[in-house]
């Protein structure tokens, strides 16, 4: 299970989450109900005060999300990494269709439209059938995945 996803998750139930230090913590009405290590496998502490006086289905919904986001390893947690390619003469960037064919074009923009994408992971990249190597990779920042 990936971060964004546990954090979607959890909020969706209607609880607080809060990231400190390597945890996610999860609040219920400002007291600590649990939290879940970011940076280790397979650990996550749940209060037991706080637990008991859940209603049965949202103790088996969050023992589910803590236990499915614990035990996924920490290189499966977070989106792979991508970038834009462009091309080093024209400033152009690569562009995927979308809807029909999935024909790659040259644009002026990097944006991403509901008929083209402009981001793609390394191993996509790397399956592409043409050579890419010359091509100029710039890395998509967090705040525009």
């Amino acid at each position: 299970m990936r971060t964004n996803e546990f954090k979607q998750a959890v909020e969706a139930l209607g609880f607080d989450l809060f990231s400190n230090r390597g945890y996610i913590r999860i609040d219920i009405e400002d007291e600590i109900f649990a939290s879940v290590n970011c940076n280790r496998a397979l650990e996550f502490d749940v209060d037991y005060t706080a637990y008991k006086e859940l209603a049965d289905i949202d103790k088996r919904a969050l023992f589910t999300l803590l236990f499915e986001y614990a035990s996924t390893p920490i290189e499966e947690r977070e989106e792979p990494k991508k970038w834009y390619l462009k091309c080093p003469i024209t400033k152009m960037y690569l562009n995927q269709e979308t809807q029909d064919d999935d024909s790659f074009l040259w644009a002026t923009s990097k944006f991403e439209t509901y008929d083209y994408r402009t981001k793609f992971t390394r191993a996509e990249i790397d399956a592409f059938e043409f050579p890419t190597d010359h091509l100029k990779e710039d890395e998509v920042k967090n705040d525009e995945r």
